[in-house]
């Protein structure tokens, strides 16, 4: 009997214990489950606002392109006569403002209106020979600075300035040898060290902004070309080289 009872107590203590593990198992799965929600939800709201954020940025895009067309179509409307009003501006030599209509134009690729290019070169133009006596005094990052006041368009062109010998001038072999100076230009800096200088006589004299040469007897041409590395530009001038007269040679003489 007594052995009977005790089977029985052996029999409910096994139970217990086997209860026990199956109890913590079913705890530890609602745990991941619970778990597995919460980021699936945060997941999901996170893709959900992606999604939100993105086509509110695409609609705000389409709405700024319509403003945009909208803007440029009121433009091209009334574009003959803002032509006119640049027109009248240059001149009036009233640059700057010509130059923020100009930018108008650039902006909606009605660059080439007309007249236009031919405005904004002599605008240019105006600009860089207002400035060009300031570069021997002043250092290429400062020159490049007061470029940046003048870039009205994307122009490419090279202009080039003689600055010695001027224009008709006589030398006589004694005054060899002559300086040949020149400024090579662009809106994107200053190109000056590589002018390559030509004579229509002695042929190619050598390169850089200024040179000292010796010139053969006669007329020449002479040409300063430089490039910025797109366009190439260039001025010519004329000198005249004679012989020393004999008074002269006699006068140096004694």
């Amino acid at each position: 009997m007594v052995s009977y009872s005790l089977n029985l107590c052996e029999i409910e203590n096994m139970d217990t214990n086997n209860k026990m593990p199956s109890k913590k198992k079913t705890t530890y799965s609602i745990q991941v489950v619970v778990i597995m929600a919460v980021f699936c939800f945060v997941l999901f709201n996170l893709v959900f606002r992606l999604i939100l954020d993105m086509r509110l940025e695409e609609e705000k895009k389409r709405v700024d392109h319509i403003e945009k067309e909208k803007i440029k179509q009121e433009f091209v409307a009334g574009i003959d006569k803002k032509y006119d009003r640049i027109l009248k501006l240059y001149n009036a030599k009233e640059y700057e403002k010509a130059i923020e209509i100009i930018k108008l134009f650039n902006k909606y690729d009605k660059s080439d209106h007309k007249d236009l290019p031919k405005i904004k070169k002599g605008i240019r133009m105006y600009y860089l020979k207002k400035k060009l006596e300031f570069i021997p005094k002043i250092q290429l990052n400062e020159y490049m600075a007061l470029s940046k006041d003048i870039r009205i368009e994307d122009d490419n062109s090279t202009e080039v300035f003689i600055r010695t010998p001027r224009y008709g001038q006589y030398f006589y072999t004694s005054d060899f040898p002559l300086q040949l100076e020149a400024s090579a230009l662009s809106v994107t800096g200053d190109f000056s060290d590589g002018i390559v200088w030509k004579s229509s006589i002695d042929g190619e004299l050598g390169r850089g902004k200024k040179i000292n040469v010796s010139l053969s007897i006669g007329e020449h041409k002479i040409t300063a070309m430089g490039t910025n590395g797109v366009t190439q530009g260039f001025m010519t001038t004329r000198v005249f080289i004679e012989k020393d007269p004999e008074f002269l040679k006699k006068y140096r003489k004694d």
